[in-house]
């Protein structure tokens, strides 16, 4: 792997040349193809596809790759850098994926590059191995959805990568503090000197798609989520939210990926093997930290999955307490289900804070498919909340604190 001093790697399709990949790969490269089709689809990376590389010589080298760098969006850039995404997944890919790869299948990494002094890693590249066709399906969260066999090996896998992380230890490096879920920036700021989130970011999704953003759903989803922004700004909102993170900190700390949502997950065309890509907002911290993504993004409300997020979720802590059976005596089945349904709101939170830093970026007319892509995310976050019983999950912890 290496670290560049200046800014001469890409971070663009256009920048990528054959002396780059010839860095990349110890020899000489001299002609290639680029697949830019999948860089809409990133919320918070640009990445495409490299591919039919051809060598000055005959070799085993890798004939494609992935890269991967930073957001051509700078809204999306300033948010990355306040929750550290870019630079966890730099480290993760430097010195985190030695431990990661033995339990459950990641790319391997050809090149890191990022200027030795750009500690947020603001302009960044990584250059990854290619779950190629050949070898692998690579899901879609719209146009090729998981189903619920595919889910339910995900859920296998997440349960013995956990397992083998579990009682990860609290450290200053990235991602290994005290837990605080991903994007928790943007629940601390929900509140500010113009309102909260919610009441800032109505009018800019009726400005910018034309619509109420709570017309996407209907009349019992849309009354959920009021009655949660009803909790978040009442005399005890800022307590409740802090109460409910020092409660998640309370459980056993493991390694999550914090993103396992459709577009990162492959099968392997054998079907025997799970491959999970972007491990960009992975952190240290309870297990259920793992499940909001995977089940607010990866599933419209009409596949019916949802409604199977408890017999989902028994399959995953099956596979866990199989792989370390001390498990269940800390950390109980309904423990998990009720902590699950509560990080479903803190998400919640996250994804208002997110649309109102990342909204006015969608007013660009190249932005219309990642526009699209994010108008079907929300929808489907709040169906997710109100399906989940997260709202009911919610209402119990406050009481049981006394903060109702």
């Amino acid at each position: 792997m290496m670290n560049k001093k200046a800014r001469d790697f890409p971070l663009y399709p256009n920048e990528v040349t054959n002396d780059f990949l010839s860095m990349c790969f110890g020899e000489s490269v001299i002609s290639f193809e680029l697949d830019t089709s999948m860089t809409a689809g990133g919320v918070l990376a640009d990445a495409f596809r490299v591919f039919n590389i051809k060598y000055d010589t005959d070799n085993e080298l890798p004939k494609s790759c992935f890269v991967k760098c930073t957001k051509e969006i700078p809204e999306v850039v300033e948010l990355c850098l306040a929750t550290q995404v870019y630079a966890k997944e730099v480290y993760f890919y430097s010195t985190l994926i030695k431990k990661v790869k033995d339990v459950i299948r990641v790319p391997e990494c050809y090149g890191i590059f990022k200027d030795e002094n750009d500690e947020e890693c603001k302009e960044f590249c990584l250059v990854l191995e290619d779950f190629d066709q050949e070898n692998w399906m690579p899901f879609d969260q719209f146009d090729n959805p998981m189903d619920f066999e595919d889910t339910s090996m995900l859920m296998r896998d997440l349960g013995s990568f956990h397992a083998a992380c579990w009682h990860e230890p609290v450290s200053n490096e990235p991602g290994l503090g005290p837990y605080k879920a991903h994007w928790q920036s943007l629940n601390d700021s929900f509140w500010d000197d113009e309102g909260t989130a919610w009441d800032q970011v109505l009018p800019k999704w009726k400005e910018v798609y034309g619509e109420e953003l709570l017309s996407l759903v209907d009349s019992e989803v849309e009354e959920t989520i009021l009655k949660i922004n009803e909790i978040y700004i009442s005399d005890n909102g800022k307590a409740i939210q802090e109460s409910l993170i020092e409660e998640l900190q309370k459980r056993p700390r493991t390694i999550t990926h914090g993103d396992a949502r459709g577009n990162n997950i492959c099968k392997s065309n054998d079907g025997n093997t799970i491959g999970i890509i972007d491990w960009q907002m992975w952190a240290a911290g309870p297990a259920s930290n793992e499940f909001s993504q995977l089940w607010f993004n990866s599933y419209s409300l009409e596949s019916g999955m949802i409604h199977r997020l408890e017999e989902l979720t028994k399959v995953y802590y099956t596979s866990l307490t199989d792989s370390n059976p001390d498990i269940k005596a800390s950390y109980p089945f309904d423990l998990l289900m009720e902590d699950t349904k509560l990080i479903f709101i803190n998400m919640w939170i996250q994804y208002v804070g997110f649309t109102l830093g990342s909204i006015e970026g969608y007013k660009d007319p190249e932005q219309e498919k990642s526009k699209a892509n994010w108008r079907e995310m929300m929808k489907r976050n709040m169906e997710t909340v109100h399906y989940s019983g997260s709202l009911e999950a919610f209402k119990k912890f406050i009481s049981s604190k006394g903060l109702d």
